[in-house]
């Protein structure tokens, strides 16, 4: 095998590795699901314990998808969409994000019924 066709053929993996990190990083798959909140006033501890668990994981997917998704916002890809298909991709990220919030906001509450059910 001749020098060039050695740096072409290690040029050509290179590429290819470039192209599918690039697909890799982009790839923040599907938002995560958020679980279901007991009733605070009706659980038990090992209940409102292991809900708090569910919660804590759906945060920490819900973060790492926002990360992956704001991540994707710096490339040049999405700087070169339409105006309105970036404004949709924002707008579902903000839905994401008060979800997010939502969800740990309605479990504090959960979490309040629960230590007034069971002073």
């Amino acid at each position: 095998m001749s020098s060039y066709s050695k740096i072409k053929q290690c040029l050509l993996i290179s590429a290819a590795l470039g192209f599918s990190s690039l697909a890799l990083a982009n790839d923040c798959g599907e938002a995560p699901a958020a679980p279901a909140l007991v009733d605070g006033s009706q659980v038990t501890m090992d209940e409102i314990v292991a809900n708090s668990e569910q919660v804590k994981a759906y945060i920490a997917s819900a973060d790492a998808y926002l990360d992956c998704r704001e991540t994707d916002m710096a490339t040049e890809g999405f700087i070169a969409k339409p105006k309105s298909e970036q404004d949709r991709y924002r707008e579902a990220n903000k839905t994401i994000l008060d979800k997010r919030n939502g969800i740990g906001e309605e479990f504090n509450k959960e979490v309040a019924a629960f230590k007034k059910a069971n002073p």
